[in-house]
């Protein structure tokens, strides 16, 4: 079996992991990053992703990206094309895309960059697009970065995907997880003129904004994803027997007028959480924040990105209503 190269991006060195970890200790509010750190909870999430994630469950929401993926097919063009799989997962989205590039032009000059904060699913996203056949093996540079920490997106992919390549830039399931001022920040900034965005975003379903969060918080609040979420704090020497996590629903603390699925995990003892030879003393009532889930409409999907020079070029909805794949562009319009 011969190796892998994979490039690691300094947000994942050694010691900027450490201090990143000793900050979400400190702010009391966890790095998302480290919810994918470990195989155990790689393996932990993609169960979660099985069970609950309507791209998994629902033939709609698979039909949904079917038809993004082939009108962004027709739309790339001809000539070298880059995927980029911003926080890629296990890439079996990009997989599909890369099929639908594919079938649009066998002669398609394909090349693939899995990033993922995980260099396991990173690597399992690799192997997900070479067994479609539309990729070779040179053609596919798995990186490992945070996301959340890397200040310039664009510079950190640069050597992997240049922008003498168009490319289509992937950010499924990522929304949810980041402030929308940080992201949209970044993604406006990584986009090319001719480059292609690609966004899935967990929607609340119906007419009423309210209900339809309410609706989907069940998709949260199980134990399956609490398990997922609590190895984090397992591995700093925290116990179930300390308290409980508590789902929730709060509004977007940069006042977007987004509503949020957070979980926090209550303390109902005393005890402290030890790392790197330090320790983070906790008392009961405290609480500390694991994940949050920001919930969208399509209509707020557009306005969101709109004052980013980043405009709607298409959007796919499944039956229920509560995931949407959205295809934007800077100038609004797919040209070839």
């Amino acid at each position: 079996m011969s190796t892998v190269a994979v490039h690691i991006h300094p947000s994942q060195f050694p010691a900027s992991v450490e201090a990143a970890f000793c900050e979400s200790l400190d702010r009391r509010r966890m790095n998302h990053q480290f919810h994918y750190s470990t195989p155990m909870q790689s393996a932990r999430w993609l169960r979660v992703h099985e069970a609950y994630s309507p791209a998994r469950q629902d033939d709609s929401c698979l039909a949904a990206y079917e038809h993004a993926f082939a009108a962004t097919a027709d739309g790339i063009g001809n000539g070298p094309v880059t995927v980029v799989g911003l926080g890629c997962g296990g890439g079996q989205k990009e997989a599909a895309l890369l099929r639908a590039l594919l079938r649009h032009s066998a002669a398609l000059p394909l090349r693939y960059v899995p990033a993922d904060v995980s260099p396991g699913l990173a690597l399992v996203a690799r192997a997900a697009a070479l067994a479609t056949g539309a990729v070779q093996a040179e053609e596919v540079a798995p990186v490992v970065l945070d996301l959340a920490a890397t200040k310039d997106w664009r510079e950190a992919l640069e050597g992997v995907a240049p922008g003498s390549a168009r490319r289509i830039v992937t950010f499924f399931g990522m929304l949810p997880n980041f402030s929308p001022n940080q992201v949209l920040t970044q993604l406006s900034a990584l986009l090319a003129p001719g480059d292609l965005l690609l966004v899935s975003a967990n929607l609340a379903p119906g007419s009423d904004y309210g209900a339809g969060v309410r609706q989907v918080l069940p998709l949260y609040d199980n134990a399956p994803t609490a398990e997922w979420l609590f190895a984090v704090l397992e591995g700093v020497g925290i116990s179930t027997d300390d308290g409980r996590i508590e789902f929730g629903i709060a509004a977007c603390p940069e006042g977007s007028g987004l509503q949020r699925i957070e979980a926090d995990f209550v303390f109902q003892r005393a005890n402290a959480a030890c790392y790197a030879g330090r320790s983070w003393p906790f008392g009961a009532g405290d609480r500390f924040g694991l994940f949050f889930s920001y919930r969208h409409t399509p209509e707020r999907v557009s306005a969101l990105f709109a004052p980013f020079g980043l405009a709607l070029a298409g959007q796919w909805l499944n039956a229920g209503g509560d995931e949407g794949v959205f295809l934007l562009t800077r100038s609004g319009m797919i040209t070839s």
